[in-house]
């Protein structure tokens, strides 16, 4: 006789078949219709490189004895690590070839993890690394060449004999202890650590070296140097500042790029004669080696436009050939990456089968969408989800395709800009969720936290409705994918000149998130997302320093050493 059941146990119910879910071949951008932009599998493929940067920077963090005095300090040692990785890029940069075989001239894991869309056309030394970037498509298609644990013998043959360095980054960390710098006083070339336990080092926040000749040497006073020398540079493309070439219609702006350039050479401050054996030396003597004085100068030149002036100064906060910090650009980065990780999107195997991969197809859906209402409103400030970062980002690794879409479909490059402050982030989040459910008539945000801003109510937090649909930015019925609609906050940025009004800010949409949940919770309507960290949005900040007049300038992406409330990508490093 079959035992009876207790009354109170139900008997296991079958799954639903999940809903049938299929892209469509074309998507509506402004007034264009275009084919896929990115392709799931090209997802699958940036996911996995995420996967290998994550696996990275663990090894990092286990390895304690990697590096004499952080033995104990984890983040620490990983800033120091991506500062190793930045050096290792930009000597690669300077020895490819444009007619090297690609294939065989790829980085380590290290360096591929810095590779970014760099300023190809206004530096002569770095066209190369276009011919690089223009073939990455290639390498989405066939991502083990870029995350493979086993190279083939030319390619490290390669790249040592090149780089005098060994293509393991555990092995070279041994042998690359010291940073090359030429003194803007005396132009002695010097060597200064990258660590020292005073605090001193070259990747350290209070970096400064003595030369020879008796004058200290600090990270400021590199980018000074670095923009007297652009200031004087009389031969194109590299004669053109900074920031000065990249506009929202064009790449190459050149008439725009000899403006600026011709204003800031008609400065009669600058040029005054002196004793001074050179133009550059002579620019120097005349600014007193002071970036501050260097800054008053030009913004009397660059007016109205302060935002131009931030955006050149912004870009010589060192003496890197690069036009942006690379460091800080991989500790934000790093925030992405871990929340693809969290969501379990970089396991291998993740995607394998036909009912995973419609998690991936929602976000080509989504991404096609984001861009459409960018063009829709052009002056608008719409902030991604982690599901639509994911596209973007994928996008942007193919950068001269992603230039090109952008300005025949949006009208525009759209720049993804990772260094927002986060009150302004989470406001223009508010906006974005705003516009989507008007456009889209479905929620922006499916994964049940609180929203994060000032002025939009608790009614865009519903959950997708049961009723049958067959409209494409609708969420399918895994539950990360659900999780996935969280926003993107790893491009928040924590104003420090201005810490006591950003702190209270950050209070207020706290407390008012607060009180939307417990709302929900008191009606019934409280969710918990799944494998997902459910902070509110933004409180992840990664330092953001501002040049302003009568103060310290400080570029993120250093080993921070102040006792404060500096975070990168969601934990103390100090």
């Amino acid at each position: 006789m079959t035992e009876q059941l207790p009354p109170y146990t139900t008997l296991p119910q079958p799954e639903p078949e999940p809903p049938q879910y299929t892209l469509p071949e074309t998507f509506s951008i402004g007034r264009y219709s275009t084919q896929h932009l990115v392709r799931p599998d090209q997802l699958k493929a940036h996911l996995q490189l995420l996967a290998a940067f994550s696996h990275l920077q663990q090894r990092v963090i286990a390895s304690k004895s990697l590096i004499a005095g952080l033995e104990s300090d984890s983040e620490k040692r990983w800033v120091w690590f991506v500062n190793l990785a930045v050096e290792r890029f930009e000597r690669w940069c300077l020895t490819i070839k444009q007619s090297d075989i690609v294939e065989q001239r790829l980085p380590p894991i290290d360096v591929t993890m810095v590779w970014y869309a760099e300023d190809t056309a206004r530096i002569s030394k770095l066209k190369p690394l276009a011919h690089f970037t223009d073939y990455f498509p290639n390498l989405l298609a066939n991502p083990d060449l870029l995350t493979t644990d086993a190279p083939q013998h030319e390619r490290v043959s390669a790249w040592e004999s090149r780089i005098k360095l060994p293509y393991d980054p555990f092995a070279s960390a041994a042998d690359l202890t010291h940073k090359s710098i030429e003194c803007p006083y005396c132009y002695r070339t010097i060597l200064s650590p990258f660590l020292q336990p005073s605090g001193n080092g070259y990747a350290q926040s209070n970096f400064s070296v003595e030369c020879e000749c008796g004058q200290p040497i600090t990270k400021e006073l590199l980018g000074l140097y670095k923009l007297t020398r652009n200031i004087v540079e009389p031969t194109e493309p590299d004669t053109y500042l900074a920031g000065t070439l990249h506009t929202p219609l064009s790449t190459y702006d050149t008439a725009r790029g000899d403006m600026i350039k011709k204003r800031v050479l008609n400065s009669h401050i600058i040029f005054q004669k002196n004793e001074a054996s050179d133009t550059t030396l002579q620019i120097l003597v005349n600014v007193q080696y002071d970036a501050t004085r260097m800054r008053t100068v030009l913004k009397k030149h660059l007016k109205p436009r302060l935002s131009r002036l931030n955006k050149i100064m912004g870009a010589y906060t060192d003496d890197r050939i690069f036009s942006l910090d690379l460091v800080g650009a991989v500790l934000r980065q790093a925030s992405f990456v871990k929340k693809m990780v969290n969501l379990g999107w970089t396991e291998p195997g993740y995607f394998a089968n036909e009912v995973d991969i419609v998690a991936l197809q929602h976000c080509v859906a989504r991404y096609h969408a984001f861009l459409n209402i960018m063009a829709e409103s052009p002056a608008s400030f719409f902030v991604p989800t982690l599901d639509i970062d994911l596209g973007w980002h994928t996008h942007q690794l193919m950068a001269s395709q992603y230039q090109n879409d952008c300005l025949s479909l949006v009208g525009r490059y759209v720049n993804h800009d990772d260094k927002v402050e986060e009150g302004q982030l989470a406001t223009s989040f508010d906006l974005t969720c705003r516009a989507w459910n008007d456009r889209y008539r479905v929620p922006y945000m499916h994964c049940g936290c609180p929203l994060p801003g000032d002025t939009i109510g608790q009614k865009l937090r519903r959950l997708l409705s049961s009723r049958p649909t067959d409209n494409v930015l609708l969420l399918p019925p895994k539950s990360d994918a659900r999780a996935a609609t969280h926003p993107s906050d790893h491009n928040a940025v924590f104003a420090l000149h201005d810490m006591s009004a950003s702190l209270r800010r950050r209070e207020n949409r706290e407390r008012k998130a607060e009180t939307r949940k417990l709302r929900a919770e008191r009606n019934g309507r409280a969710v918990r997302g799944e494998n997902v960290d459910h902070e509110i949005a933004f409180l992840y900040p990664v330092p953001m320093f501002y040049y302003y007049p009568g103060g310290c300038v400080a570029a993120a992406g250093t080993v921070v050493d102040w006792v404060s409330v500096l975070v990168v990508f969601g934990e103390r490093v100090c």
